[in-house]
C-alpha cells in the first residue's frame, strides 16, 4: 500500500496514484499528497487502477480532499475496477468528482 505523487507543472496538474488497499492506513500519506496545493487552482487525478480494496475511510478521505481543495480544483477519479466504480457511483461520488 502506498501513494505516488507526480506534479506536472507545465499542465498544472497533480497525479496521485494509490497502490494496494485504499483504507485508513493511508490517511496521512494521502493527505500529504495534496495538502501543499490547498488554495491553488490545480487539477488532480486520483489513479485507482492499482487499488485492490477500498473502504469507507477511503471515501471519507476523498471527500475531505474535495472539501480542502474547494470547488476551484477539479478532481478526477480514474482507472477503478468495476466493483470499486460501482461503490463510487452508489455513494454518488459522480456528483462531486469526475469518474472515468
Amino acid at each position: 500500500m502506498s501513494i505516488i505523487v507526480n506534479y506536472h507543472q507545465a499542465d498544472n496538474c497533480v497525479d496521485i496514484i494509490v497502490v494496494g488497499s485504499f483504507d485508513f492506513s493511508l490517511f496521512n500519506e494521502f493527505k500529504d499528497a495534496y495538502a501543499g496545493f490547498i488554495g491553488q487552482k490545480i487539477s488532480f487525478s486520483v489513479d485507482m487502477s492499482q487499488v485492490e480494496y477500498l473502504d469507507s475511510a477511503a471515501l471519507g478521505m476523498l471527500l475531505s480532499m474535495k472539501n480542502s481543495l474547494g470547488d476551484e480544483c477539479d478532481i478526477e477519479l480514474k482507472g477503478a475496477n468495476d466493483f470499486i466504480k460501482n461503490i463510487l457511483m452508489i455513494s454518488r461520488f459522480d456528483k462531486r468528482f469526475t469518474i472515468r
